[in-house]
C-alpha cells in the first residue's frame, strides 16, 4: 500500500497551473516514490513553486522523479470531399525538446541566460530528470478504444458529462466511428453548437472548443496515462475526467472478459455437457495437435459469427435461434428442394445442349455428375452455413480424437 503513484495533468483547463500542488504535497508525504510525466507547462510549474534548487533537493533525496515527455499526442483531421478524417499522432517541436525546454525555463525563472543556462546543464549533467517519447503502442491502443463502438459510445458521455458544468441531456447521444483509408470517420448526433454556448461560458474559445477531434483526443490522454502508469506499476492522480475514463476502461475490460468467460463455460455446458470440457482434454493430452490445429485453422466462420453477438446479448440464446432459424429452402422439404434444383438443373442442360452449346452425351455426363451432386452436397447447399455445423462436424469430434 502506498508504494508509488504517478501524477499527470490533473487541470486540463489550465495551461499555467496543471498541476494540484497540495494534492503532490501529499504523495509525497503518503507514497514511497511519486513520479510526475511532465511536459513543459508542468515543469515551470513546478520550478516555480519548489524553487530550482528546491525541485533537484526533492529529486536527490528520493521524495520525486520526473521524467519530461519531448513529445505530445494529438489528432490531426484532414478534410475530403467536406468529410473529416482523423489520424492520432506523436509529434515533436523543437521548443518542446528537452535541452532546449529546460534551458528556457531556468532562465525565465532566474531571469538571467548565463545563471539559467548553467543550472540547466547542471541538472542535464546530473540526469536529474528522465526524458522520454510517447511510445506508437499508444497510439494503437488509442485507435483500438475508439473503434470499439460500445465503449466509445459510453465513454463520449463521460467526457461531455464532465466537460460540462451544467446538466445535460447525454442519453440518447450517438457516437460512431469507423476506419477508412483516408483515417478515423466520426459520425455522431451530437449538437457541437449548442454544446459550445454552455462550454464556452465556463472555458474561453482560445483554449478549446469540443468537436469530434477534441473528445477522441481525451481517449489518447487517458491511454497514455495508463501506459505510464503501467510502465511504473504504480497508482494514478489524474484530472477528475481522467481519473473516469480510466474507470470506464479497466471496467469495460474487466465486465466483459468475466462475462465471456461465463458464457464459454455456459455455452460448453450446454453443447458439450462439460464446462471445461475442451479446455481439460488439452490440458490431459487427449487432443491430438495436428486435428487440433486444423480445427483451429477452420474457426475462421464461427469466430465472425460469435464476434458479431452484441455484449449485451446471451451467447446461448443467439446459438440457439440461428440453429432453430430454417432459411427459406430449408423451410421447403428435402423432396421439394431437390425437385426445385434439378428441375431448374434439367433446363439447363436441355438448353445447353439443343443450342449446341454441350454436345448430347456430355450433357448427360454433367447430369449424372448432378445426381452424385445431389447425394453429396444438395444438403448443405441449402440449408447455409450454421455454428452447429463447425461445433457438431469439428470441435465433438476433436474431443475424441484420441
Amino acid at each position: 500500500m502506498f508504494e508509488s503513484i504517478t501524477i499527470f495533468n490533473q487541470n486540463k483547463t489550465s495551461v499555467s497551473t496543471p498541476l494540484d500542488i497540495g494534492a503532490l504535497v501529499e504523495c509525497m508525504l503518503f507514497y514511497g516514490n511519486t513520479t510526475i510525466v511532465a511536459n513543459q507547462s508542468t515543469l515551470k510549474q513546478l520550478f516555480r513553486y519548489f524553487g530550482i534548487d528546491g525541485i533537484i533537493e526533492l529529486i536527490n533525496e528520493d521524495l520525486l522523479q520526473i521524467i519530461y515527455t519531448e513529445t505530445f499526442l494529438g489528432i490531426h483531421t484532414k478534410t475530403i470531399n467536406k468529410l473529416e478524417y482523423h489520424d492520432f499522432i506523436a509529434a515533436t517541436t523543437d521548443s518542446m525538446q528537452y535541452q532546449t525546454a529546460l534551458r528556457n525555463i531556468c532562465i525565465e525563472i532566474t531571469d538571467k541566460k548565463g545563471k539559467g543556462r548553467r543550472i540547466a546543464q547542471r541538472i542535464q549533467s546530473q540526469d536529474l530528470i528522465k526524458v522520454k517519447k510517447h511510445e506508437n503502442i499508444i497510439l494503437d491502443g488509442s485507435k483500438n478504444s475508439i473503434l470499439n463502438q460500445e465503449y466509445m459510445n459510453n465513454a463520449t458521455k463521460i467526457i461531455l458529462k464532465n466537460s460540462i458544468p451544467e446538466k445535460i441531456d447525454v442519453d440518447n447521444i450517438i457516437f460512431h466511428t469507423n476506419e477508412t483509408e483516408n483515417g478515423v470517420f466520426v459520425s455522431s448526433n451530437i449538437d457541437f453548437s449548442a454544446l459550445n454556448k454552455i462550454y464556452h461560458k465556463y472555458i474561453p474559445p482560445s483554449h478549446s472548443t469540443i468537436t469530434h477531434a477534441h473528445l477522441l483526443s481525451h481517449i489518447l490522454d487517458m491511454e497514455s496515462e495508463l501506459y505510464f502508469s503501467a510502465n511504473n506499476l504504480s497508482e494514478i492522480a489524474t484530472s477528475e475526467l481522467g481519473s473516469e475514463l480510466i474507470s470506464h476502461k479497466i471496467s469495460y475490460i474487466m465486465d466483459k472478459s468475466i462475462k465471456s468467460k461465463k458464457s464459454i463455460s455456459d455455452f460448453q455446458q450446454f453443447v458439450f455437457n462439460d464446462a471445461k470440457s475442451l479446455r481439460e482434454a488439452v490440458n490431459n493430452g487427449k487432443v491430438d495437435i495436428n486435428d487440433l490445429i486444423s480445427v483451429l485453422k477452420k474457426s475462421q466462420k464461427f469466430k465472425k459469427w460469435i464476434s458479431g453477438v452484441e455484449s449485451n446479448q446471451n451467447l446461448l440464446k443467439e446459438y440457439y435461434n440461428e440453429v432453430a432459424n430454417e432459411t427459406f429452402l430449408e423451410k421447403l422439404t428435402g423432396k421439394t428442394a431437390r425437385f426445385c434444383f434439378f428441375v431448374g438443373s434439367a433446363e439447363l442442360l436441355t438448353h445447353l445442349a439443343t443450342n449446341s452449346v454441350l454436345p448430347n452425351d456430355i450433357a448427360k455426363m454433367v447430369g449424372l455428375g448432378f445426381s452424385v451432386f445431389d447425394y453429396f452436397w444438395l444438403d448443405r447447399l441449402y440449408s447455409g452455413w450454421k455454428p452447429n455445423q463447425f461445433i457438431e462436424n469439428e470441435v465433438k469430434k476433436l474431443l475424441v480424437s484420441k
